[in-house]
């Protein structure tokens, strides 16, 4: 559209009538906070801009992991973080989960309540996570009601700690699942519209239009930092692989390793497996997507010599996706100005913590 271009009476009227609401990003936090804003101010016009024909940064690109933090990886914040902090964080992700599959229905984003398993190949670091079982299964006690959620095991050979909470998802679907809520609720989704900038009276697209709006949330994540370069966000890549079709594949469920950094299930008689971003951690600081030629032998090295896959397997499909993180990771969900707020830096736990974070912005709008 010509910036220069003479709008109709009747396209002024409608399609360029003021907002009350314009929402940056069509991820699961910004198409959330969406429906829960329209729901509780239905009067509302509020409008929901995405630059990709679908959402393309995180939301489908992700593994379709529905977990909520391996023993490890909570060891690991326990050495930087209180106790209190940790287990907030896992709080916030089950009940994360619990409101999506609430909301969204299990069915209709293909969930699995399989389990997930955290594969270790040192002794020494199973027992150190083992001797924290109990306190663990405490904590899980405490925030979901159910007594051990935790459980020792052996697959393949590798000791294995087991949690029965988790499970997959299929991304794809779940975010068709999200957008329908959406429309039914009558967001409005623009698909295919690049915001260059966020100005006092709404948001100035990349052909130089402006929507006005009286309020805008931007929720683009690993892209936030576009529009709010000083917001405190970190974009972070990441690349998913997954093989061809095998007669034979052992890994069934969803499986960490090495506090969460690699990452792999099953979809069907493929593998997909992913992560491995600390092998190149600094170059993967980006929001261009792109293969990581080092990280793709890392976890095709880890496929051959841990999973110790048939012969004849093979990658068919490579992706990456752009995550957005945090210092803390814990998502930053404030207010920036007097019409402009911002929920982003989901730090690798969008599937968990999207909606309940999307469901906390439009309440701070709405306030």
């Amino acid at each position: 559209m010509d910036a220069g271009q003479h709008y109709s009476f009747w396209e002024r009227e409608t399609f360029l009538a003021p907002c009350d609401l314009i929402i940056v990003g069509a991820g699961i936090t910004g198409l959330s906070a969406g429906l829960f804003f329209k729901r509780n101010c239905p009067d509302a016009r509020v409008m929901v801009m995405e630059r990709g024909l679908f959402p393309t940064g995180a939301s489908t690109r992700n593994a379709g992991f529905a977990c909520l933090g391996s023993i490890t990886e909570h060891l690991s914040d326990l050495e930087k973080e209180s106790e209190s902090h940790v287990k907030d964080r896992i709080r916030r992700r089950y009940e994360g989960l619990r409101l999506l599959k609430k909301e969204l229905g299990e069915g209709q984003m293909g969930y699995d309540p399989c389990g997930g398993y955290e594969l270790f190949r040192s002794t020494a670091s199973f027992q150190k996570a083992t001797a924290e079982m109990d306190r663990f299964n405490r904590w899980m006690e405490e925030i979901t009601g159910q007594s051990l959620v935790y459980e020792a095991r052996e697959l393949e050979g590798y000791p294995m700690i087991y949690n029965r909470l988790e499970g997959a998802l299929h991304p794809g679907r779940m975010m068709q699942a999200l957008i329908r809520r959406a429309v039914e609720q009558d967001v409005e989704i623009k698909w295919g519209v690049r915001v260059q900038q966020i100005e006092e009276e709404g948001v100035r697209l990349d052909d130089g239009s402006l929507l006005t709006a009286s309020r805008v949330l931007v929720a683009a994540n690993g892209f936030s930092h576009r529009l709010l370069p000083d917001i405190g966000i970190t974009p972070a890549r990441g690349l998913v692989l997954v093989t061809n079709e095998l007669k034979q594949l052992p890994w069934k469920g969803t499986f960490h390793h090495d506090r969460g950094y690699i990452y792999f299930r099953n979809i069907g008689s493929r593998l997909l497996i992913g992560g491995a971003r600390n092998v190149a951690e600094e170059e993967e600081e980006t929001d261009q997507f792109g293969i990581n030629s080092r990280i793709e032998r890392e976890l095709i090295r880890f496929v051959s010599r841990v999973l110790r896959l048939q012969e004849g397997w093979q990658v068919e499909q490579r992706w990456s996706g752009i995550m957005g993180f945090t210092a803390s990771k814990t998502p930053i969900l404030r207010r920036v100005n007097s019409h402009c707020y911002v929920a982003a830096g989901l730090s690798g736990m969008g599937v968990a913590l999207g909606m309940e974070v999307g469901r906390r912005a439009a309440r701070m709008i709405e306030s």
